[in-house]
Order: C-alpha cells, then sequence, then structure tokens
C-alpha cells in the first residue's frame, strides 16, 4: 500500500500546469475534474481537465489549440506510481456559465502531439531487408520525432521483409505493419500468430505482443464483495473493487462469424498459378500459446453434423494474393530480385483473424478506488463471488473471476476522490467449462432439432 494513505480516496494531485505563447498557469485550485485516459487498442493517450474559471483564463492564456497541458499526479506519498505526462490542448468544449454570470465552467480537451503529427504529415517510404520492429522504430523517431523516454516496450518481431509504405500517416503506416507482424520468442515462450498492437501507457509508446502481455503476473487482486461501512482500513479497501459490469459475456455466434474459434484462408499465388488452403483450428492454437487463464473458452460440443465448433473453418472465409516460398521453385530461383520477400499472409492472416476477437470474448468494466500504477497492457486478478444462496456452495464464479488484461483505463480526479476505472479482457478461464456427456432424450432431440 503507498505510504500515506489514510482513505483509499485519497490522492496527490502536484500540478496541472497549462503552456501557452503568453504564460504558464497551474489549473490545480480551478480544476473540477480531470481525465486521463488510455486504451490498448488506440494508438495514444487523450483526457480533458474540467475547470471552474472565474479569472478569464482562456482569454488570458489565448488559448487556441496550439498549447500543452502537463499533468503530474500520484497517491499520497508515493513517489513510485505517479501519471506525469505532457499532452497537446486540442479543443474547448462545454463552455457554460454559471448562475452568477461570472463564473463559467468547460472542458479542455487534450491528447498527445504524436497524434497531431500523425495527421499532419505522410509517410512513402521502402524498407527492405528489415523486420517490422525495425520499421516501427524508425518511423516513430524519424517521422514522429518520439523523444527516447517516450519509447516503452517494443517487443522483437520474427521475419524479415520488404516493405513500401504507400503514402500513409505515420500511425496507419504502424498499424498496418504491426497487422502483418509476427512475435518473436519473449520469455519461455514461442509466440505463435500475428498479435502484435501498437498502444501507449503512462510508461510511453509499446509495440507488444498480447501472449508476452499475458506471461505478466497479476499487478493487483480485486475482490467485489458486499460493502461493509464500518471498515476503514485503506488496505482492504483499495483491495475491494467498488462495482462491476459485465461488458461481453461469451458470444459463440459472434465468434463463429468473427472467425475465432475456425477460420480459412484461401492464399492464391498468380506468378507459379498455385494456390493454398490454410485453416485455423481454435483447439489446435490453443494449447500452443501462453493464455491468461488455465482453460480455454470452449468444450467438446458437437452438432449434430458431428462437428465441433473449432471444425468448420468455412464459417469465415477470406481470399488473398500470396508469394509464399516462390524462391524455392526453379522457375525463378535462378533469378535474384525477381519476387519479393515472404509476406507470410498464410499465418498472419488466419490467426490475426482470430487472435484480435479472441482477446476480447470476455469483457468487464471494474470501478476501483484511484491508482496511478494502474496502466493498459497490465493484468490484474478479479475475483467474483458467487451467487449460489447455498452456504457450502459459496465460492467465486470461476468463470468470471481470473486473470484480466487491463485494455482502457480512465483515472477520474475530482476535488475531493480519485477514481480508476478500468475495461478488462481475458480469453480464457481458470477452471474447464464441462465436458457434453448428458445422454438424456431431451438433450439428444435438442441437438438433432427434434421437438
Amino acid at each position: 500500500m503507498s505510504a500515506g494513505i489514510r482513505f483509499p480516496s485519497d490522492f496527490k494531485l502536484i500540478s496541472v500546469t497549462v503552456h501557452s505563447g503568453t504564460g504558464d498557469i497551474d489549473l490545480s485550485l480551478t480544476h473540477l475534474e480531470i481525465s486521463y485516459n488510455e486504451d490498448l487498442f488506440n494508438n495514444t493517450a487523450s483526457g480533458y481537465v474540467m475547470i471552474k474559471d472565474s479569472s478569464d483564463i482562456s482569454n488570458t492564456l489565448s488559448l487556441s489549440g496550439n498549447e500543452f497541458i502537463h499533468l503530474h499526479l500520484g497517491k499520497a506519498d508515493d513517489t513510485t506510481n505517479i501519471i506525469k505526462k505532457s499532452f497537446r490542448i486540442f479543443s474547448i468544449k462545454k463552455r457554460e456559465p454559471l448562475n452568477d454570470g461570472n463564473t463559467e465552467t468547460y472542458l479542455i480537451y487534450f491528447c498527445s502531439e504524436e497524434l497531431f503529427l500523425s495527421e499532419q504529415y505522410k509517410i512513402s517510404k521502402s524498407y527492405k531487408n528489415s523486420d517490422i520492429t525495425t520499421n516501427i522504430k524508425d518511423i516513430m523517431k524519424t517521422y514522429l520525432h518520439v523523444p527516447n523516454n517516450r519509447i516503452g516496450q517494443i517487443d522483437k518481431t520474427y521475419g524479415v521483409y520488404d516493405f513500401i509504405v504507400p503514402f500513409l500517416k505515420p500511425f496507419d503506416a504502424i498499424n498496418w505493419l504491426a497487422s502483418y507482424a509476427r512475435p518473436g520468442a519473449f520469455g519461455s515462450t514461442n509466440m505463435v500468430g500475428a498479435d502484435m498492437l501498437f498502444y501507449e501507457n503512462k510508461f510511453g509508446y509499446n509495440f507488444r505482443s498480447l501472449q508476452s502481455l499475458y506471461e505478466q503476473s497479476p499487478m493487483r487482486e480485486y475482490t467485489y464483495a458486499p460493502k461493509n461501512l464500518n471498515i476503514t482500513d485503506a488496505a482492504y479497501n483499495l483491495s475491494n473493487a467498488l462495482s462491476y459490469e459485465i461488458m461481453d459475456s461469451f458470444d459463440t455466434l459472434a465468434g463463429v462469424n468473427q472467425g475465432v474459434f475456425a477460420n480459412r484462408l484461401l492464399s492464391v499465388d498468380p506468378l507459379l498459378r498455385r494456390y493454398k488452403v490454410t485453416d485455423f483450428n481454435y483447439a489446435t492454437y490453443s494449447n500452443k500459446v501462453e493464455k491468461l487463464n488455465s482453460w480455454p473458452i470452449t468444450n467438446n460440443y458437437q452438432n449434430r453434423m458431428g462437428d465441433n465448433i473449432y471444425e468448420t473453418p468455412e464459417a469465415a472465409f477470406k481470399m488473398v494474393f500470396s508469394n509464399s516460398n516462390q524462391n524455392d521453385y526453379a522457375v525463378i530461383k535462378n533469378s535474384p530480385g525477381s519476387v519479393a520477400r515472404d509476406i507470410f499472409a498464410e499465418t498472419y492472416i488466419p490467426n490475426r483473424t482470430a487472435q484480435i476477437p479472441l482477446a476480447n470474448y470476455h469483457r468487464m468494466k471494474i470501478s476501483v478506488w484511484g491508482d496511478p500504477a494502474l496502466t493498459v497492457g497490465a493484468v490484474v486478478k478479479f475475483n467474483l463471488l458467487s451467487k449460489n444462496p447455498i452456504p457450502q456452495n459459496k465460492g467465486l464464479d470461476y468463470f468470471y473471476s481470473g486473470n484480466y488484461l487491463i485494455t482502457a483505463v480512465r483515472h477520474i480526479l475530482d476535488q475531493f476522490k480519485y477514481r480508476t476505472i478500468l475495461e478488462l479482457c481475458k480469453e480464457s478461464v481458470p477452471e474447464p467449462y464441462a465436458d457434453v456427456r448428458n445422454g438424456s432424450t431431451g438433450w439428444s432431440n435438442a441437438v438433432k432439432g427434434v421437438i
């Protein structure tokens, strides 16, 4: 627990400073609310500051959307877990007078400066004989001028490619390259598929494989339990979730349509006039990869055709032009430079088709007392208590408890308290779903569609 915390809502707002062409001003005493947001599936962080202005701040600073704001906040006397970042102000919204007419409130919206730069420039560049990690680092340094202290963890990727970036904005180029990227080995695991993501968190810009994120140990453990108003222990309250909402439970129909469980790729080589069929099978995939929890998200149910949910790849079908293994064929083998390097379409397309929606298969939102250490890409453990009314059967809801990946975080500070809203996702469960062994006539008829 952080030093100096007496109440779970405690926080320390060190400064909220606006830097403009006419001077600097600290909004710490005039703010009504601060919201700082991160999203794993977005490239940059953003937020807003709501202020109560009776000093004509907007006019004095000549705010026009070309200013900067610096946030520095933490928890009591903890100097380790802090949020300290600078952003570009891009808009003022909801500007309204209060009853006295001499005071007004408004929201100052901000985002990372790199988002502005990415919208202003485009890239046309050839990257030859290089890996995707190197290319993305080059875009960050050459086209966005990201300082070294703003670059977080960048995972290595597997494979060497030849790419021509076709006049894309920097972030669009990064996301385009990331869709091809195959993760290299991380820790004790050889990563499978193509699940690389580029995002910003409190530590800077990161390029990570979902599987490498799944290998982390939980940084916090939360339990949603009945609130006891007589408990004043800060440590207890900090680990007790204030609320929860299950945003997305299992959706097998969507999973089938999206290709989460099975999908098929038809890759066509127009040069050699051949084709290849590649099938993704969730059961095979699940046995190879690092997971947040121990068990997969499906059981052994077979439909009336006798097929499991991961045995029907025609459900999600894609076709692409491919150049797989062209150099192995004698017709062009002795013509150096006659073909481009393999883009490994048969690997990245079937796997990424499944891996990204799979990461969001279970989604939950929880509210906890403010914690500046919480950032996207981290793992937390959430315990949801069973609603079983029988005392001896009380315990955890094992399918909705377990390890979750933080995919979005919103730190909210008003004048009196600090809360953190977490969006959590997981692609596995801590206990296995029951195997189908129901031999009843009712079950058998239901499977067959017999009334």
